[in-house]
């Protein structure tokens, strides 16, 4: 059993009950944690003080909402063992991609060689991870984002605080139906088609980038595809787009999507 010293503390955004993992950062965290086999638990933040809980942590917000006011979110990751190292107390990060590097920091340290990233590929991943978060935003999240599993205590402010954000007078009208939805759910299709699916079938062995030996580049793509399956009513659909590679690729980080 880890001692409390080496367990590390990771902020995850709550789903109504049942609580569960939704959010695709948090998720990327989460397989990182379970790749690394570093010891943590989960702090679940409830949606509406996700702000209030990054504002007290001491963590500024790392994205803007597109009217350009802050917009706090999740994962955080506290790193105690790192925090004593330092010697002041400030080992908070709030960023999935700088979590990850620490954790690949992290590893070696300890004199493990991390799995994450294979060497001289830090860049790369970090130009990766900005286009795929690009191409789920842009094409998946407006189709999922109605449908999130939202707890309904607070779901009403929740709502009524997106649709504002979003310029629209009611909740409701963020919801895309009929023959546009269909439209959209094509362009999203040829989208993951047009260059991220063909990167992951150059290597026949699959189901990972690199083939048979996952990296933190398959864990970001596993982080959206997890917002997907919890979100997106054609999920299932979704799944067997480009012969059923988003699928496969879903079943084969299953090992490491425990929620502890």
């Amino acid at each position: 059993m880890a001692d409390q010293q080496s367990t590390v503390i990771f902020y995850d955004i709550a789903s109504g009950p049942p609580v569960r993992p939704f959010a695709p950062n948090p998720w990327k965290t989460r397989y990182a944690l379970n790749f690394t086999k570093t010891p943590y638990t989960t702090t679940w933040v409830p949606l509406p003080d996700v702000a209030k809980q990054r504002q007290n942590l001491g963590i500024p917000a790392c994205r803007k909402y597109a009217d350009g006011s802050d917009f706090f979110t999740l994962p955080i990751l506290r790193d105690p063992a790192a925090e004593q190292e330092a010697g002041d107390g400030g080992t908070l990060i709030g960023d999935s991609f700088d979590i990850a590097v620490h954790l690949h920091d992290r590893q070696a340290k300890l004199g493990n060689r991390s799995p994450l990233f294979p060497s001289n590929t830090m860049a790369l991943h970090r130009a990766f991870n900005a286009h795929v978060d690009a191409l789920f935003t842009n094409n998946g999240v407006i189709l999922a984002g109605y449908y999130m599993p939202l707890d309904p205590a607070t779901a009403d402010e929740t709502r009524a605080r997106m649709a504002k954000l979003a310029g629209a007078a009611r909740w409701e009208d963020l919801e895309i139906k009929g023959e546009q939805r269909k439209a959209m759910l094509a362009a999203f299709e040829a989208a993951l088609g047009s260059g991220l699916a063909t990167w992951f079938t150059r290597r026949h062995e699959g189901p990972f980038l690199e083939g048979k030996v996952p990296m933190y580049a398959d864990l970001i793509v596993g982080g959206w595809l997890q917002m997907m399956r919890n979100c997106l009513p054609e999920w299932e659909e979704l799944r067997g787009w480009h012969g059923g590679l988003w699928g496969r690729l879903h079943e084969a980080l299953e090992g490491w999507a425990q929620a502890t």
